[in-house]
């Protein structure tokens, strides 16, 4: 049996190559290494017959298994580059801290602390003050009894009290009540029209003396307190805050008007003039007066700044 792509035949005594043909049928040959080449057969220049095989390179073999399969490499290639920042991300990430029983335990007491409430500021500050604020009582002509009049506060513990000026006005005796409720007679050692500052001096002292603040740092919106003695009832405490700084106001009682005054927002009755303005910490700063058409819920304090120096002890 002849091989395929070798045979050559005689055609009118002339031998003709048959090697294209049966290269062509070799192409349909089932086996697959013979149809990638083509063998001919052709005459050399001295009238013989030379073989010649071409055969496909390996990138022309392959061009159209290529192009059929393009979108699949795509993909292919698609998700090995997916797998590989996949696992490159997994790498870098953070490894989980573990856990212990210790840690959870910490974690259940800082949630428990922050979930404590905290003091009342207003608590702490009343508790800081309160022995040192007075309840200010006058004898007038006609009245026998002492009558509220105010309050004011212990400037030290020499015996010097603090309070308002328009509170003594017609007064022929003033008493001083301290929180123990001890009653003592007061005088008058200074004044001061213009801020409506009054001081006393009483006999006994060694009693707690308030701590003072200075009101130049008060924002508009800082806690304000006042501590006084509503209607006469004794200490009492009313809370708010600052609601503007340097207010002009005309005085109730006559006379000229006050200038740079804190103004508040806390509950102010008769009874809390002359008492202490005092800051969340229950530090004195300034010296309550009524509004001045003794409305509630508008109050002014004189800034203690101007009331120590009237006494002769600005420590600011």
């Amino acid at each position: 049996m002849r091989r395929c792509g070798t045979s050559d035949a005689r055609v009118g005594g002339r031998s003709e190559s048959l090697a294209p043909a049966l290269a062509l049928a070799c192409s349909h040959h089932p086996i697959g290494a013979r149809s990638l080449s083509r063998v001919y057969r052709t005459r050399d220049a001295e009238g013989g017959l030379r073989r010649v095989s071409t055969r496909a390179s390996f990138r022309q073999r392959f061009a159209p298994i290529a192009r059929r399969t393009r979108p699949a490499q795509w993909f292919v290639a698609s998700v090995v580059t997916a797998v590989v920042l996949i696992a490159v991300g997994t790498a870098l990430l953070p490894r989980s801290a573990v856990i212990t029983q210790t840690d959870v335990k910490r974690a259940v007491i800082d949630a428990l602390a922050s979930s404590t409430p905290k003091p009342n500021v207003a608590i702490e500050a009343y508790d800081r003050v309160k022995e040192s604020v007075v309840a200010v009582r006058t004898r007038t002509g006609g009245n026998a009894t002492p009558q509220p009049r105010g309050a004011g506060f212990i400037l030290d513990t020499g015996g010097t009290i603090v309070t308002s000026l328009h509170i003594l006005s017609d007064a022929e005796a003033i008493f001083v009540v301290f929180y123990d409720g001890a009653e003592l007679q007061a005088q008058v050692l200074d004044r001061q029209p213009e801020f409506d500052v009054a001081v006393l001096g009483v006999s006994a002292g060694g009693r707690k003396q308030a701590t003072l603040a200075s009101a130049k740092n008060l924002k508009v919106g800082d806690e304000a307190m006042v501590v006084g003695s509503p209607l006469g009832l004794g200490n009492g405490l009313s809370v708010g805050t600052v609601s503007r700084l340097g207010t002009l106001v005309q005085p109730a009682w006559g006379g000229p008007p006050i200038g740079g005054l804190i103004q508040f927002n806390a509950a102010v009755y008769p009874g809390n003039s002359g008492g202490p303005l005092v800051n969340r910490r229950g530090e004195v700063i300034g010296i309550v007066i009524v509004a001045a058409n003794e409305l509630t819920g508008v109050g002014f304090a004189v800034p203690i700044d101007a009331a120590a120096s009237v006494a002769g002890s600005n420590p600011f």
